[in-house]
């Protein structure tokens, strides 16, 4: 046998071996258990070969139970773990195996209320996917729904607010409606215990920057910041705040203090709070001191679209042309369908001939 094929051949056992002894691993329950995680869970996600080995046992075990929806839903929440990794038509591909598999999954087992949401929630995370006609049709499902799993569960904090982020971004021929949207938020607060005061806050700041409402939107993201509840988080209260303040209010002056009480806070390898610092201090005018916060950004993530576009600005503003153009070029190069690739190629273009 030649040495190549002899080799091959043993690396394919290997990694047979090795797979065959991580699904050995798994029982049925503790696959399910490794997928089905709790939505506030913070915890990494599951290694893909983990979830392969995951998916192998629970295929098994659905061909044993094919009436038991725990497995079909199990099998749902690997396939939305594995679109989230894949690109292009296999994240689609995966996109539509959740999909169907959840819908398997509450046509068995129609009163519970964790596979109406996630059914809910993989609808609209396929609109994208499908032509206008699907995706009403999409939309329509998820909402419906959430409003199964409200139904079955009044104290269900996540498909409150999905059915709130529905009614204020669908059209109101689609159902879209401010005020219901409003009434979730404070559904929310109004939930026993304060389950869902961080939620419900976080809600209703999201309503009033929709509606431009900016005091209103900031009292409560700073009220946030201190509710309890289910997935309470200040640092992304201050985050949202200080986003919303920048790019879509566009007040530099008004987002400064709260990027300065994030920055105080933030975890150590938080990029988004120096990329919020160097937007704070180029658009008040002080690229020199942007500067550092985008490299800073840029060294850890060169793919970070923000603070590339942020730099070239800056070096052009600085007087730094060949800092400038490298930016810009990386930036047409590495984001060619973004709706900024023509302004970088024209600075490219300007700096050239200056």
């Amino acid at each position: 046998m030649p040495r190549l094929l002899a080799v091959t051949i043993a690396l394919l056992v290997t990694v047979f071996t090795m797979a065959s002894a991580q699904a050995a691993e798994f029982t049925p329950d503790a696959a399910y258990t490794l997928v089905a995680r709790d939505i506030w869970s913070k915890d990494p996600f599951p290694k893909p070969e983990e979830l392969a080995a995951a998916r192998a046992v629970l295929e098994a075990q659905a061909k044993r139970e094919p009436q038991v929806a725990r497995w079909t839903y199990a099998l749902a929440r690997v396939a939305s773990m594995e679109a989230r990794r894949a690109q292009g038509d296999a994240a689609k591909d995966k996109r539509k195996d959740a999909l169907e598999r959840f819908e398997v999954a509450v046509e068995l087992s129609p009163g519970n209320a964790d596979y109406q949401y996630w059914f809910a929630a993989a609808s609209f995370e396929r609109v994208d996917d499908v032509n206008m006609l699907s995706k009403m049709s999409l939309a329509s499902d998820g909402r419906k729904a959430f409003e199964k799993a409200i139904a079955i569960d009044p104290n269900f904090v996540a498909a409150r607010i999905g059915l709130a982020q529905f009614y204020l971004g669908a059209p109101g021929i689609a159902g879209g409606s401010v005020e219901k949207a409003k009434a979730q938020g404070d559904a929310l607060l109004a939930l026993p215990n304060k389950t869902g005061e961080y939620q419900g806050r976080m809600v209703l700041a999201g309503i009033a920057a929709h509606e431009k409402d900016w005091a209103e939107m900031s009292r409560q993201f700073t009220l946030a910041e201190t509710a309890g509840g289910v997935g309470a988080d200040p640092v992304a209260a201050l985050r949202s705040q200080a986003w919303n303040l920048l790019n879509q209010k566009k007040d530099p002056e008004a987002a400064a203090p709260v990027v300065a009480r994030y920055l105080k806070v933030a975890p150590a390898d938080d990029v988004t709070a120096w990329f919020l610092d160097a937007e704070v201090k180029r658009q008040l005018g002080h690229c020199g001191d942007a500067l550092p916060q985008y490299d800073r950004v840029l060294a850890t993530r060169p793919e970070a679209k923000g603070s590339r576009w942020g730099a070239a600005v800056c070096h052009e503003q600085l007087g730094q042309k060949d800092a400038a153009s490298k930016n810009y070029e990386e930036y047409a190069s590495r984001f060619p369908n973004d709706d900024r690739a023509k302004e970088a190629k024209a600075a490219i273009k300007r700096l050239a001939g200056s």
